[in-house]
């Protein structure tokens, strides 16, 4: 008998601790940040190791504000097939810890106010000058449920790590703000990056 109410309370302990995650909700939710490999092409494959510029440290649901609408736009696709495109580069830090640069996607076009968006924050690493920046690309995948309905919306950017006048690499927080284009709150299921290495500094892929 004790047994069986050793084993019971167990169940309930374990349900609990679940029951606990299920409430944390966002912080706890089972959101995946998935990153492609290093390339000198835009074709993607199945997400393996490394991207060298930079990883991903953290994701938010946020509501937009005029600082995140009026962000700086990354660069342009340029091309009519594929990801090709142009690069923008983030600004020269001159040491650690280097200020926090904001950026929206260049699709969606534009950013509402008062929408829900999700906030994406990359480390990304600025080399020395004289080694090279790098250029990339990036698309990331948001699955969300609005009223009961699920949908993705994607959203791409060009980015250039610039370089440094420090003596060595620093680190660069980016911020990255998504409008999803509605003002109901949604609950993020899931979020799937890639990230791919351009061929230049200032073109992709």
């Amino acid at each position: 008998m004790t047994s069986m109410k050793r084993k019971y309370r167990t169940i309930y302990l374990v349900t609990a601790a679940l029951m606990v995650a299920m409430i944390g909700g966002y912080a706890l939710a089972a959101t995946t940040l998935t990153t492609g490999p290093t390339q000198t092409s835009n074709v993607t494959t199945s997400p393996t190791s490394g991207f060298a510029q930079g990883t991903i440290t953290s994701e938010q649901l946020v509501v937009v504000t005029a600082g995140m609408a009026g962000s700086a736009v990354t660069g342009v696709q340029s091309g009519a097939v594929g990801l090709a495109g142009t690069t923008t580069a983030i600004a020269k830090c001159a040491a650690n810890p280097c200020a926090a640069q904001a950026f929206r996607p260049v699709t969606p076009a534009s950013e509402t106010v008062g929408d829900y968006g999700e906030q994406v924050v990359l480390s990304v690493t600025q080399p020395i000058a004289g080694t090279g920046a790098s250029g990339f690309d990036f698309s990331m995948t948001i699955s969300v449920t609005i009223s009961g309905v699920t949908s993705s919306v994607v959203f791409q950017g060009y980015l250039s790590t610039n370089t440094t006048t420090a003596a060595g690499a620093v680190t660069v927080p980016v911020y990255l703000f998504a409008d999803l284009g509605t003002t109901t709150a949604p609950v993020i299921n899931s979020i799937s990056a890639v990230f791919n290495t351009c061929a230049t500094a200032t073109t992709c892929p």
